[in-house]
């Protein structure tokens, strides 16, 4: 229901045909914005932070051990494999995304060097996996998620796949809040660097047309099968409980992709 031939561009422009966006692209980024302003106040955001942290303990670890990696970035080039064969275009804009993703994440990280929930709270903080001090704006794993949620929104532009998408982008994001590694603010801000790294990813791979292209298809596959050999024989993201979890990701992602009778259309 979804296909997207290798042959048919993204993005169709042209005197009388105007491409059209999902509005969730434009609300979700919106109502951040609005929600970033209270949150600013480091009372609200640690209080919030407490609520929130507290009442996901309820829920077991590895639930949201297992959601917070779905942001790491091996795991989501994983997630990217089963959309390779079909959706090339969004593929190829996904990982050009990666690349002001990273820069806007790192960057403001290490200049901001802001404190991370438990290097202020302390034992207040439920802590899931690793125990995080420092760089705490904006969340890496929200930024990452939401560069793949972005980008398949708009590319499939399905109702009925874009809630399912947004729904599991929140709750990743909404991991990173449970597994005590950031605050609501940092979570925000990896909304919005997500959605606009997306956003880039998708206007350069428009712009570049590379998906057509049968050298940068194969080299598109090797990368991201490596990505799931590598995922699956030796990978530590930092949460032990979620290595199961990692492990079916991986060879799922594996089987779907190698899956006979599966094909890569060609150019016309």
């Amino acid at each position: 229901m979804f296909r997207l031939f290798i042959n048919e561009p993204l993005f169709i422009y042209g005197p009388e045909v105007k491409p059209s966006q999902p509005i969730t692209l434009w609300l979700l980024p919106a109502i951040t914005l609005l929600a970033l302003l209270p949150l600013s106040d480091p009372a609200r955001n640690q209080a919030l932070f407490l609520t929130l942290n507290h009442l996901a303990a309820r829920f077991p670890d590895v639930l949201w051990a297992d959601l917070t990696v779905l942001g790491d970035t091996l795991v989501a080039l994983c997630l990217l494999l089963l959309f390779l064969r079909r959706y090339p275009d969004l593929a190829l804009a996904v990982l050009l995304a990666s690349l002001p993703a990273t820069l806007l994440s790192h960057g403001l990280k290490s200049g901001l060097d802001l404190a991370r929930p438990y290097a202020v709270l302390g034992d207040q903080v439920h802590v899931i996996g690793r125990t995080l001090i420092a760089g705490s704006f904006p969340s890496g794993h929200t930024t990452t998620f939401f560069v793949l949620a972005t980008v398949l929104i708009a590319g499939l532009r399905s109702t009925t796949a874009t809630a399912w998408i947004l729904a599991t982008a929140l709750l990743v994001g909404f991991s990173r809040i449970a597994v005590g590694a950031h605050w609501p603010l940092d979570v925000l801000g990896g909304i919005l660097c997500g959605w606009a790294s997306g956003l880039l990813g998708l206007y350069w791979a428009r712009r570049v047309d590379w998906a057509t292209r049968p050298g940068v298809v194969l080299a598109m596959r090797l990368m991201l099968i490596a990505c799931a050999v590598a995922l699956y024989l030796d990978y530590t993201s930092g949460y032990p409980l979620a290595r199961p979890f990692e492990l079916v990701v991986a060879l799922l992602a594996l089987v779907v992709h190698l899956l006979p009778g599966w094909r890569i259309e060609a150019a016309a």
